[in-house]
């Protein structure tokens, strides 16, 4: 590029027939950048807040929650870069904005596609390790234990097979927003296109899994579909997926480039904020569980209690069993993590209600 060309007056791209560049008060979507990004980290956070109350007030961490901290500060990273950009004059039609601020738009965009890359693949493996722990257990490796496994292994490969493929986007790595600098690139646009196709592919993945999961429990369908409703903030994640997928195809037919990125950001917002909701929604019901009222326990004789009644006289064994079910076999201490702690004993759960505590009478 010459050298002697003032870039300053030369818009990112040429403007369509009937208008002039405008670089002095031109269209800009950054209040609705700014307002988009408050809203979602704002829902996001509350989520993230509960998650850190029941770690804290349970003393338990897993390995998931670890990763859904992790994606949430790369999710704090990404929207930081979006708002900085759209402050910067990015978040504009592209030929109203100028050359080298497109150039330092793209340098910080491209380092915002790594921080959305990191966000995306923490969140989904704590999704998928949570359904592993939730629905799963070690002596038992049914057909969901198998489904579960391979969505969280494939899932982890495809992500950071991405995460490559954005840092080293071109050759040298400064050829991504310098147009100018010899070498060699890969299509951007048609690698986004993929990712959106990936997080679609996955968000439809975590929807489906923990429905069927659900599905096989042997318990009444009225109690299937209250379980099932815990993981329905997943169709909206499924929804928002595809949207940012057409997005990102609008980018490649369409010129304005920086116009539908600002769009398109916004909605990768949406993304990543809805998949780190999905994984703390399990703990939703144990929050709420410790904070209402139990209803009163049912007094139930026993296995044993006509064989009892027919040795000795009195009333013999009592079961005090709640008002929680489920039928689940659970080989593993904490299982169920979100279950009603009666059910994360290892115990091996045939009836439709759990026995809490027995005591004699």
């Amino acid at each position: 590029m010459n050298s002697s060309v003032d870039l300053t007056t030369i818009s990112a791209e040429p403007p369509p027939p009937g208008l002039s560049s405008n670089f002095i008060d031109p269209p800009s979507l950054l209040e609705k950048v700014i307002a988009a990004t408050v809203i979602i980290q704002g829902i996001t956070l509350i989520f993230i807040l509960l998650r850190i109350y029941e770690n804290t007030s349970s003393r338990q961490l897993h390995a998931e929650d670890y990763l859904s901290y992790l994606s949430y500060l790369a999710f704090i990273a990404y929207t930081t870069i979006t708002c900085i950009n759209a402050s910067h004059g990015v978040a504009r039609h592209a030929w109203d904005v100028p050359m080298p601020t497109a150039i330092e738009g793209a340098h910080r965009r491209s380092y915002g596609f790594i921080c959305y890359t990191v966000c995306g693949g923490f969140a989904k493996a704590t999704v998928f390790m949570q359904f592993k722990r939730i629905f799963t257990s070690p002596k038992i490796n049914d057909a969901v234990c198998w489904a579960i496994t391979a969505s969280l292994v494939v899932n982890a490969l495809a992500y950071t097979a991405f995460l490559f493929l954005y840092i080293f986007t071109c050759r040298p790595r400064e050829k991504i927003w310098d147009p100018s600098v010899p070498g060699r690139c890969m299509d951007s646009n048609h690698l986004n296109i993929a990712m959106g196709g990936l997080n679609s592919l996955s968000d439809v993945e975590a929807f489906l899994v923990p429905v069927w999961a659900v599905w096989k429990m042997q318990i009444e369908v009225r109690k299937k579909v209250s379980i099932m409703a815990v993981f329905a903030v997943g169709a909206v994640a499924v929804a928002i997926g595809c949207l940012g997928l057409y997005y990102r195809v609008l980018i490649l037919r369409r010129a304005d480039e920086t116009w539908f990125l600002a769009q398109t950001a916004i909605i990768c917002m949406a993304e990543l904020g809805i998949v780190i909701i999905v994984g703390c929604c399990p703990y939703i019901p144990r929050i709420l569980r410790k904070h209402r009222p139990l209803r009163p326990p049912q007094f139930i004789f026993g296995q044993n209690e006509e064989k009892r009644r027919s040795d000795q006289s009195g009333l013999g064994k009592l079961s005090l069993r709640w008002d929680w079910s489920a039928t689940w076999t659970s080989g593993e201490e904490g299982a169920l993590t979100w279950w009603p702690e009666e059910y994360a004993r290892g115990e091996e759960l045939t009836t439709s209600v759990a026995v809490v505590n027995e005591v004699e009478v």
